[in-house]
């Protein structure tokens, strides 16, 4: 078993996941209004309000549901993006950056509406996020988030280092915020409901069907599939992400792909259950190399964050480092069983804000969540459907733009977490 197959199979989210259907590989060729390469939120999204549009939809999935950071992410339904309202409405044109801030503030909503209105068994919790404060400059982080978004109408609250401590079961941290749009859920029971309401409006989903090229035929695009079986198509979208490779040339230049490991110990005794987020918040921090954490629906703490610095890919998903800053942080967790441990790739974008990316006439790709791709994955498979239908959408068609010096992604994610790491301990 290589490391993206134990990636997968070791998860915790794959011992406990509900709802997963039998779907069947693509063996002959097949037509449809739009075909769809990727079956993670992304593409799920995109097939099933595809199909409740009333079009026909052909999804092809290298592996099986939610394979990718979809099926092995952290399960916080967190709300914003990595860069803050006012950067958000300057980087559109006038009257653009309003809608996308529409669009951000409903997103947590879209997948819980989703869950209700599909009865997704996916143990959703509807608690706020909450961003710890580390040192100084963390409070002056979480401060500026709560005005910003807070002037926008976001339901934030500010939280003093006693009030933080009492939230969260420990003093490592020294104040931060709540974000009363997040929650959390089970990822891989939420992907697997997801493909089964396409499926019920109509899509035809095909796993262990990897695409392997695209071609045109007259206005229409044709993907052939690794046993040479096509789907032809008036659309395509191509929703990858962190997988992305060489199928769409120069798309996978357009995201950088890093490894985000996690473990989860076994459930927990309850009085030590009853020391840890007693809220039942899911939380990031704000150092630099930041982790993020929560208790899930079986009484396990679960803690997530980068690869080590000098192995940023997911090489066996070692997550000793994460295990040993979860009992800094949480002194209780000292003689706790750890029993999970897995890891996958997320794929960050130069301008840190979901992409979506014009390819070509009627090919599109939605790409670069920077650890939210619960919301923003689901919602940019809502616009990309919408742009479909003829909507115009809130995001900003995009056009190809690749990171210069791809080839040496790896030793620039080396280089920021070494100098990442340097810089937390001097906070």
């Amino acid at each position: 078993m290589d490391d993206e197959e134990r990636g997968f199979r070791q998860s915790l989210w794959q011992k406990t996941a509900v709802g997963n259907s039998p779907y069947p590989a693509l063996i002959s060729d097949a037509t449809a209004e739009v075909v769809i390469i990727g079956g993670g939120f992304t593409g799920l999204s995109a097939a099933l309000h595809l199909s409740e549009q009333g079009k026909s939809v052909v999804v092809m999935e290298a592996n099986e549901i939610a394979w990718g950071a979809s099926g092995r992410n952290g399960g916080q339904v967190n709300p914003g993006w990595k860069i803050l309202p006012a950067e958000i409405e300057a980087n559109y044109e006038a009257g653009r950056g309003t809608r996308v801030l529409d669009l951000i503030h409903g997103a947590c909503d879209l997948v819980f509406d989703l869950i209700e209105r599909h009865k997704i068994e996916c143990a959703p919790r509807r608690a706020p996020f909450f961003r710890a404060a580390y040192g100084e400059s963390g409070k002056k982080e979480v401060d500026e988030w709560v005005r910003q978004w807070g002037a926008v109408g976001a339901p934030v609250t500010l939280k003093d280092d006693t009030q933080t401590h009492g939230l969260m079961g420990s003093t490592f941290f020294h104040g931060g915020f709540e974000d009363a749009r997040g929650g959390s859920l089970q990822p891989l029971s939420y992907a697997h409901g997801l493909a089964g309401a396409a499926e019920k409006a109509g899509a035809k989903i095909f796993t262990n069907s990897r695409a392997r090229r695209i071609e045109r035929n007259g206005n229409d695009w044709v993907v052939v599939g690794e046993n040479g079986a096509k789907v032809q198509a008036q659309y395509l979208l191509v929703a990858t992400n962190g997988y992305t490779d060489d199928l769409w040339p120069g798309l996978k230049k357009q995201i950088v792909p890093v490894a985000s490991l996690q473990a989860a110990t076994k459930p927990l005794p309850k009085e030590i259950l009853a020391t840890l987020l007693p809220g039942g918040h899911h939380l990031s921090d704000t150092r630099a190399v930041m982790i993020y954490c929560r208790i899930d629906e079986t009484g396990r703490f679960q803690i997530g964050g980068r690869g080590s610095a000098f192995s940023p890919t997911v090489q066996q998903a070692d997550t000793r480092h994460l295990q040993t800053e979860a009992i800094r942080i949480f002194p209780q967790l000292e003689n706790i069983e750890w029993e999970f441990e897995w890891g996958g790739l997320v794929a960050m974008t130069k301008n840190h804000r979901p992409n979506l990316i014009e390819l070509s006439d009627n090919a599109y790709a939605g790409m670069g969540y920077d650890g939210r791709g619960i919301a923003m994955a689901t919602t940019l498979g809502k616009q990309l459907a919408e742009l479909v239908g003829g909507e115009d959408v809130a995001l900003p068609r995009e056009r190809l733009s690749p990171f210069a010096l791809h080839e040496f992604r790896n030793l620039g994610v080396t280089w920021h977490m070494i100098t990442a790491g340097l810089k937390d301990r001097f906070k």
